[in-house]
């Protein structure tokens, strides 16, 4: 069995794929892409299809991605039975660390901080507070949010998500459905949204719900750009303590955009995720689904791309 590979890889790696009986063609993102390249039954890739036609592989089987997104994945596969595994764990950690250091950012107001060092300023600023008995909203209960809530759980907040199936899940106190959003979420400190890009999630955060949010609330995006109204975000942005946003409808945030120099919003460049450990964890991912996949056993981390998750 071929695999396409279009990732970096370590030599010893490349070497316990192998052992596991595949022959591997090595390539970049942007390509060149051979015959032979074609030919595999599986890409590993993050995001080749700018640059990859999958129709031109007749043999594909099976798209393993190195990202936990993959709503870039052309709509093709669904019609021609081919399976999609992600990566829904390797930036689980950082990103869950992520939410903290921005929570703590707001709360003990570093920005101010270091902007009356920057002046040579001494100032006991009164607007500092502390995470103790906070509630805070996770709106998606993944891993992600389940890093980030068990994190914060020895803060001595109180932590609830919402989700689909209304299942309880651990590190959360309670769990909301969807219908209980609108009417609940005026109630939380902190909201942290950590839902896939979908057709049904696209825009979910409306103006209407923004709206809702309590005056003073610390609100963090660190899902996808299309999940929240943007233009709306924007208008709303001042009645937040802060707004923490690692990803925009359009990336890079142009230049001009007015979130750059709003006072009260954090801009990051889709960073959340950086860590020394990613790779690492991405390729034992990749592993534990192309040995599964060999063997004819169940993908762990295979998505359904009708659902969306």
């Amino acid at each position: 069995m071929k695999i396409l590979y279009t990732l970096s890889i370590e030599e010893s790696d490349l070497r316990s794929l192998k052992e596991l009986g595949y022959t591997i063609y090595l390539t970049r993102e942007s390509g060149p892409f051979t015959q032979e390249h074609l030919s595999a039954d599986i890409l590993v890739t993050y995001d080749a299809f700018a640059h990859l036609d999958i129709s031109s592989m007749p043999n594909l089987t099976l798209i393993q991605l190195g990202s936990t997104g993959f709503n870039h994945v052309p709509q093709e596969v669904i019609d021609r039975g081919i399976k999609v595994a992600n990566n829904p764990k390797g930036f689980a950690i950082p990103i869950g660390e992520w939410i903290v250091a921005k929570i703590l950012e707001s709360y003990k107001n570093t920005r101010k901080v270091y902007q009356q060092q920057a002046q040579q300023i001494w100032k006991q600023d009164a607007d500092i507070d502390e995470l103790y008995g906070k509630s805070v909203l996770f709106i998606g209960t993944g891993n992600i949010a389940k890093e980030g809530a068990k994190r914060l759980s020895a803060f001595g907040v109180d932590i609830f998500g919402v989700n689909r199936s209304g299942k309880s899940s651990e590190f959360f106190s309670k769990i909301l459905s969807f219908e209980e959003l609108e009417g609940e979420i005026e109630n939380f400190d902190i909201i942290v949204v950590v839902l896939p890009g979908t057709d049904k999630t696209e825009k979910l955060i409306d103006r209407s719900l923004i709206e809702k949010m309590k005056e003073g609330a610390v609100f963090i995006n660190i899902s996808r750009g299309s999940v929240i109204d943007q233009r709306a975000l924007e208008e709303m942005a001042s009645k937040f303590r802060a707004v923490h946003l690692d990803v925009f409808e359009v990336e890079p945030l142009p230049e001009d955009h007015p979130f750059w120099k709003m006072e009260n919003v954090y801009v990051s460049s889709h960073t959340s995720f950086r860590s020394s450990q990613v790779d690492r964890r991405r390729f034992e991912n990749i592993y534990d689904n192309l040995k599964s996949f060999i063997k004819g056993d169940a993908l762990p981390s295979e998505v359904d791309m009708r659902r969306g998750y």
